[in-house]
């Protein structure tokens, strides 16, 4: 990912990073420069500025890469700081930072912003509103395989119980997708409600 910062925006995105904390060396920042605009995110806070993107690109930057260039920042007398960053490598103007901790990350296109209290209807639900990868990203995988894995072992259950009633797998099946649909119309709403 590549970007041109303003100075002013650079140290104000600085400033919300770095404003009450410690500098543990395990907590990592959050850089993803989308759609003309910066969005830094560290436990706690977000700050979003605007930038001139030359590559889009969403990347992991451990604090005390952020911290180093704070400090060498100081020595450019520039208006406008050109930052690349690659796995590995940060780079601010001339100046490069290596540390393994550097990541580059896909950009989700969506944040799923849901409870980790979710039902398994609502998990069930996430595959036909959001992307594969949109789910990776947000953590959610897993919850959503096994809410999977849940229904087919409650649809296996309940054909034994209904087999002599003529109620077959394929007529459960076909309820669960229906109650599945209708749930993703509403979830949909909450979840992305300017869509």
């Amino acid at each position: 990912m590549e970007f041109q910062i303003s100075r002013k925006h650079f140290s104000y995105v600085l400033r919300q990073i770095l404003l009450g904390r410690q500098g543990n060396p395990e907590t990592v920042v959050d850089l993803t420069a989308d759609r003309a605009l910066l969005t830094v995110a560290v436990t706690g806070t977000t700050a979003e500025v605007p930038i001139t993107i030359t590559t889009a690109g969403s990347a992991s930057v451990p604090f005390s890469v952020i911290t180093a260039a704070k400090k060498i920042s100081n020595s450019y007398k520039d208006q406008t700081y050109r930052i690349r960053i690659i796995d590995g490598r940060f780079y601010l103007q001339r100046s490069s930072f290596s540390n393994d901790g550097i990541s580059m990350k896909k950009i989700a296109r969506r944040i799923i912003d849901i409870p980790e209290s979710a039902h398994d209807l609502d998990l069930l639900s996430l595959p036909s509103i959001s992307s594969l990868d949109e789910i990776e990203e947000c953590h959610l995988l897993g919850k959503v395989l096994d809410a999977q894995n849940k229904l087919a072992r409650a649809l296996s259950d309940a054909e034994d119980d209904l087999k002599d009633y003529g109620i077959s797998r394929n007529d459960l099946a076909v309820l669960a997708e229906a109650s599945v649909k209708g749930n993703s119309v509403g979830l949909r709403r909450i979840l992305f409600p300017s869509e």
